[in-house]
């Protein structure tokens, strides 16, 4: 009973360091990348589509070698964590890995030469930043710019059909990654009061800038309705930031913008005129959700 009963714990062990809450998100940035490279919604046979696996892969490669490198630093911050707790050993997270990126560079080449291309430097950004950045200025762009280039994957198959004011989705996708990984350095202590509203101050303008960027898209109102829901529940989850920035508070807010990841790729996709295929996006959130009650995604 001893061997299937630990094989049974590192399973455990292995889903809980890869957070699976959070890989819904990375495929909405793929997801919706595509479509906007279409220009519709993809079909069945759509070499693109590869890029929504690369992804999956290349995401939960960086969550566990993000938890690899921050072993030490979890096992005071946070020792119930897989590694620190024993569950998982740091060589079993650091091979898991290095082959989920592996993997995920693998399926960006069955999408083509140029997601390859971009799905190598974005693997490259990820250990880059787990294993030298996390935790500077420069980290918290770094970790923008990785979801950047994963919005990126899929348009980069046709750069001559993208819209050039299409750029602003992974633009501001990564100034809206880039701001939530500047709060969530405190959120196990807390920001202070001023860290805090400077935060929830870049969010505010990211939302702005975003209604501004939309507007010369073929539905700007549609995509204006989809920036109201989104900025109302933005609102909900950092808004008491504004007086209380512990670490409670902090964490609340932190799992709850990555959760809403899928509903601001979706705007843009709604902007774009393909209003099923953002409600598509937008239900993203759902599977994600629903296994934040099993799974932290932070």
């Amino acid at each position: 009973m001893t061997a299937p009963t630990h094989r049974k714990g590192l399973a455990a062990g292995v889903l809980a360091l890869l957070r699976p809450p959070n890989v819904f998100t990375a495929v909405a940035d793929s997801f919706a990348g595509l479509i906007l490279a279409r220009q519709a919604g993809p079909a069945s046979d759509d070499p693109g589509l590869w890029c929504i696996a690369a992804s999956a892969c290349l995401y939960l490669g960086g969550i566990a070698l993000n938890d690899y490198f921050d072993r030490e630093v979890d096992a005071v911050e946070r020792p119930e964590r897989p590694i620190p707790s024993g569950t998982v050993p740091p060589i079993v997270a650091a091979g898991l890995g290095a082959a989920l990126l592996a993997a995920g560079i693998a399926f960006a080449g069955r999408a083509g030469t140029p997601a390859i291309m971009v799905a190598a430097v974005l693997a490259l950004a990820i250990l880059v930043y787990d294993g030298v950045l996390k935790g500077t200025a420069a980290g918290f762009l770094n970790m923008g710019v990785c979801r950047g280039l994963n919005f990126c994957m899929p348009m980069s198959l046709a750069p001559r059909s993208v819209p050039t004011s299409f750029v602003f989705a992974p633009v501001l996708l990564t100034a809206y990654i880039s701001v939530l990984t500047y709060l969530s350095r405190e959120e196990v202590g807390g920001n202070t009061l001023e860290r805090a509203r400077r935060g929830v101050t870049a969010l505010a303008v990211v939302a702005l800038i975003m209604a501004v960027a939309i507007a010369p898209w073929p539905a700007a109102p549609v995509g204006w309705a989809f920036l109201a829901v989104l900025v109302a529940r933005g609102g909900m989850l950092f808004a008491p930031l504004w007086t209380e920035p512990g670490g409670p508070a902090t964490g609340h807010a932190i799992g709850g913008g990555i959760l809403l990841i899928p509903l601001f790729d979706a705007t843009f996709v709604a902007a774009a005129a393909h209003v099923s295929w953002a409600f598509a996006v937008a239900s993203l959130m759902l599977p994600a959700t629903a296994l934040r009650r099993m799974y932290s995604p932070t």
